[in-house]
């Protein structure tokens, strides 16, 4: 007997059929025959249509075509511009070097710099022991000599030439550059000091020469002898003047005492020449010469002052020059 179920599952029940040939065999079924048991077949699920095989669009593999080649024989084979490609390579090549050149010019700045410095403060170094000497003949009673203006002028045109060598120094090198000017001011304060004490000691000196005035009136005539004193002040008053201010300065004022006094002395000099007074004309002239060589020796001793301080400056220019070149 076979049995059929429905359901309402859209899937299908199929009857199967089967024999039992062991049931047959020990005799539970008298007659052979057919058994139905029952199988469930799911049915798919329910999807969306899929269009057939023919309908998709075929996916082209990129390396379908590929086949290996040598790139080298490519590219001496291709067409290449290698007069562009060298141009390029050596602007690159240069443009590298400039930027090598530039990171390193500040470098080569500051060590040619400093051999100039050293060059310069080298040359300074005699000129300075020059000095020196001239130094040591600040007090003598000669003349200035003929050497000193020309070898003023030397040290002051190498100490300038230290001193715009130091300004070129970059701030790496600040303390090279603190020395070199420092080097270079002393020598200039020296050469100015040494210079104006020359010039000054060389203009005061033949004014503080004591005049020799004639004191007996019977050998010169009143007017003569006015005459010639009022020339003597003339020139004296005309370098007084003229000298510079602020160098020895106590000099330069006592020599204005001195100016301020000579009419007096002119009128007690005359007034015993008329009189016939010679021991009162030389009193007078007596009295002038003191003050003249007062005069005289504070010039020495402010020039000894003057001078020692010269010699400190150079000193001290010849020590800070063995610092900055060794």
């Amino acid at each position: 007997m076979t049995a059929t179920i429905k359901t309402n599952n859209p899937t299908a029940l199929r009857r199967r059929r089967f024999r039992l040939a062991s049931m047959e065999a020990l005799g539970f079924i008298d007659h052979p025959g057919t058994a139905s048991t029952w199988t469930t077949t799911a049915a798919p699920p329910t999807t969306a249509a899929t269009p057939p095989i023919s309908q998709v669009a075929p996916v082209t593999d990129p390396f379908a075509d590929w086949q290996p080649t040598e790139v080298g024989s490519r590219l001496l084979r291709g067409h290449i511009r290698w007069g562009l490609l060298s141009a390029s390579l050596l602007m690159a090549a240069g443009l590298v070097g400039i930027g090598f050149w530039i990171y390193q010019r500040p470098a080569a700045l500051a060590s040619e710099a400093l051999i100039e410095v050293h060059a310069s403060a080298s040359a300074l170094s005699p000129e300075l022991i020059a000095a020196q000497e001239l130094n040591k003949g600040l007090l003598d009673q000669e003349q200035i000599p003929s050497t000193v203006i020309a070898a003023l002028l030397t040290l002051d045109a190498h100490a300038r030439d230290l001193f715009e060598a130091s300004a070129m120094l970059p701030s790496s090198k600040a303390a090279s550059r603190t020395l070199a000017a420092n080097v270079a001011t002393e020598a200039l304060d020296a050469s100015r000091l040494l210079g104006t004490s020359y010039a000054y000691r060389a203009a005061v000196i033949p004014i503080l020469a004591a005049p020799e005035f004639e004191t007996d009136s019977s050998l010169v005539a009143l007017d003569d002898a006015a005459r010639r004193f009022g020339e003597w002040q003339s020139k004296f008053d005309s370098v007084r003047s003229a000298l510079p201010t602020g160098t020895l300065t106590p000099v330069t004022t006592e020599l204005a005492f001195i100016s301020g006094d000579l009419d007096s002395l002119q009128t007690r000099y005359l007034d015993a020449l008329r009189k016939g007074d010679r021991s009162g004309a030389i009193t007078a002239v007596d009295d002038l010469s003191e003050r003249l060589t007062a005069a005289e020796g504070m010039l020495f001793s402010e020039l000894s002052e003057v001078q020692a301080k010269i010699q400190r400056r150079i000193d001290k220019a010849l020590t800070t020059i063995e610092l900055l070149v060794s």
